[in-house]
């Protein structure tokens, strides 16, 4: 049913990058989206826009790298499958003094 040697690709980037829409149908709404990426590897990521809601938060997610855990499993509200994500933070390397 899978495919084992499919590359699986933990890591997420943020970018600054947002832009900010009114619904079509109602204007007074708003609608974010955050440009993100998928790290392929060294060099490699395949970006996309990431919703999220303005009101809430300026941002989907800070500017920054992520790995991408999964969580568990539920309906969402058309009771299609779904599974929690969290994003966990990747501290750059520091370099000693």
């Amino acid at each position: 049913m899978s495919d084992n040697n499919k590359p699986k690709h933990l890591i997420l980037r943020a970018y600054n990058e947002t832009r900010v829409m009114a619904d079509r149908k109602d204007p007074s709404k708003q609608h974010g989206f955050q440009v993100c990426g998928i790290v392929k590897g060294e060099g490699r990521v395949e970006e996309f826009e990431q919703y999220f809601d303005p009101k809430k938060a300026s941002h989907f997610l800070p500017p920054g790298d992520y790995q991408v855990l999964a969580g568990g499993l539920y309906l969402d509200r058309d009771k299609r499958l779904a599974m929690e994500r969290e994003y966990v933070p990747i501290k750059a390397a520091t370099k000693a003094a």
